[in-house]
């Protein structure tokens, strides 16, 4: 849903991702910061010290805002590339839920296990359908997992509790309960996708004839 939202802060992202396009930083390299601030982000987690944990989360997430850009305005922009920047999303997301998993590790795990199902209903229909990379209607997308797990941090800068859980581990089970919806909601809507392909014999040749699964 937010990712509707995105390209109305490109005029933005470039103004922040110009001073690294001019330092002829490559935009791979670039988003390889994320992984390293969200490492250190992890430790701080793990020694409770949220209010620094919680500046490297967010600046680990917010290199995916400016990889773009700073790719953009070198005029390095490239499939590669694009296909990069996302699997260095999730690789981030991976290291900040494991960073959690040393405080609450079922929650952690629960978050980080529906939160990669949910990423995965949306190119698994790529392998059965001609399709492109449409936004989904659908909750749990990547940056409201992100701002859940923000929230989640700022509150426990101020030990905010409820009936006894930390309010980390409660924005942890909310991202999993989130996450799990969305996968849902995915689902119907990939099948729907796929009943459109049907008709319009837009279905992958290899499963054509077969239709294997």
């Amino acid at each position: 849903m937010l990712s509707k939202i995105r390209p109305m802060l490109k005029g933005f992202n470039e103004m922040v991702a110009k001073p690294f396009a001019l330092l002829r930083i490559d935009p791979n390299m670039f988003s390889l910061l994320g992984p390293l601030f969200a490492i250190i982000s992890a430790y701080f987690i793990s020694q409770q010290l949220f209010a620094e944990a919680l500046i490297f989360a967010v600046v680990a997430v917010s290199i995916d805002l400016f990889d773009g850009a700073v790719a953009r305005l070198q005029n390095r922009s490239s499939l590669f590339g694009n296909y990069f920047e996302t699997m260095i999303d999730k690789l981030v997301e991976i290291i900040l839920f494991i960073g959690a998993a040393f405080l609450h590790p079922l929650a952690a795990i629960c978050a980080l296990a529906f939160s990669l199902l949910n990423s995965y209903a949306k190119p698994r229909v790529a392998l059965v359908i001609i399709t492109d990379n449409r936004d989904w209607p659908a909750i749990g997308e990547h940056a409201e997992r992100m701002i859940l797990f923000a929230v989640g941090l700022a509150l426990s800068i101020f030990s905010i509790e409820a009936a006894g859980f930390k309010a980390f581990e409660i924005f942890l089970w909310t991202i999993a309960l989130v996450s799990f919806f969305g996968t849902i909601q995915r689902i119907f809507y990939a099948k729907k996708l796929i009943e459109e392909a049907e008709k319009k014999g837009n279905i992958l040749p290899y499963l054509k004839n077969g239709k294997e699964r």
